[in-house]
């Protein structure tokens, strides 16, 4: 198998398991007969109690139950929908964001971009989650006098902060990125001959940058990925917390089982029922290797594919004469040796 092979199977075995997810979620969300199985007690063929929940992992029940009897795999399938379609929607949003404020950057030569990029700069630094969750703790936190606004308003909300928190660094990435590329000679040349701005980005800039661009995505969903999850430790679940301000209430608890609330809710079990946390931490580190995996397939493309055209290049240049130099010492002495047999 040629490593080109290798990387694009990697490619589709990544992407297909996290489509796999996303789309059993979507499908069990939308069942008729949707309900989370719950066991509270088993007893023994002669009537005695044998366990209560939470059981932990069993044939019967794969990922154990939480302390309620619920089964943790339907609620782990319930919430996937929620992550990682919240995941990948955030991060279109703030991909399509970057990419226009990046490649503005990148041809705009106006003061005022040395004066963003230097603002932009300091989100390198400042905790995403930190911003996050002071913006987010008014629309999420539930008052005293109850939300006054829906689950769906909630939702939408968290999504546009979220991916106005991740723009600024991408979009200084794809800036830079898009600068790299107008500095090469091709485009002085077009720039030269009249062509115009429009000319130059959909002709030289993108065929360049487009291959770049697929690998910066699955970084943003990443991203997007991390700050859910610590939002869910800071007890900010994803579309609002359910708090409880009554005398001997449960504690604050998620709208929807989506994996970082289930989490966020359930890490003091790790010296106790550690699956019902480990449950959700695993898929949260599941699809992060997906992505880090779907990241490093497709660099190795395009790693590839530079090697071809630059091995593709070194012929062009020995069949003109114009690359010798690039040829192996045995190579080149072989070449001249039959140059000099000819008459």
């Amino acid at each position: 198998m040629s490593k080109r092979s290798f990387y694009w199977g990697g490619v589709v075995f990544s992407s297909s398991l996290i489509v796999v997810m996303l789309v059993a979620s979507f499908i069990y969300n939308i069942g008729l007969e949707k309900k989370i199985p719950q066991t509270l007690i088993i007893f023994e063929e002669n009537g005695k109690i044998s366990g209560a929940a939470p059981f932990p992992p069993s044939f019967e029940i794969p990922f154990g139950t939480d302390r309620e009897g619920f089964h943790m795999g339907y609620k782990l399938l319930e919430g996937a929908v929620y992550t990682l379609g919240g995941a990948i929607i955030i991060s279109l949003l703030s991909f399509v964001l970057s990419f226009g404020i990046g490649v503005f950057g990148g041809f705009t030569k106006l003061r005022v971009k040395a004066l963003s990029h230097k603002f932009f700069t300091s989100f390198y630094f400042i905790p995403q989650s930190i911003i996050a969750y002071n913006i987010l703790y008014p629309v999420l936190w539930e008052p005293v006098s109850g939300f006054t606004t829906t689950l769906s308003d909630r939702i939408i909300i968290e999504m546009i902060v979220l991916a106005v928190i991740v723009t600024p660094t991408t979009a200084i990435l794809i800036s830079n990125e898009t600068e790299e590329i107008l500095k090469e000679e091709f485009i002085t040349s077009a720039r030269v001959l009249g062509g115009s701005s429009f000319f130059i980005f959909s002709n030289h800039l993108m065929p360049h940058l487009k291959i770049r661009l697929l690998v910066i995505y699955p970084k943003i969903v990443i991203q997007i990925l991390l700050v859910i999850a610590h939002l869910g430790f800071f007890t900010l679940y994803f579309g609002g917390t359910d708090v409880c301000y009554e005398p001997f209430c449960n504690p604050p608890r998620p709208f929807i089982q989506e994996w970082s609330g289930l989490m966020g809710t359930s890490y003091q079990e790790i010296t106790l029922s550690w699956w019902i946390f480990m449950g959700p931490m695993l898929c949260f580190a599941l699809t992060i290797v997906l992505l880090n995996g779907i990241v490093k397939c497709i660099e190795g493309l395009i790693e590839t594919s530079s090697h071809v055209i630059d091995k593709k290049k070194r012929i062009q240049e020995d069949e003109t004469g114009n690359g010798e130099f690039l040829l192996d010492p045995e190579q080149f002495q072989m070449k001249n040796s039959k140059s000099l047999k000819k008459p």
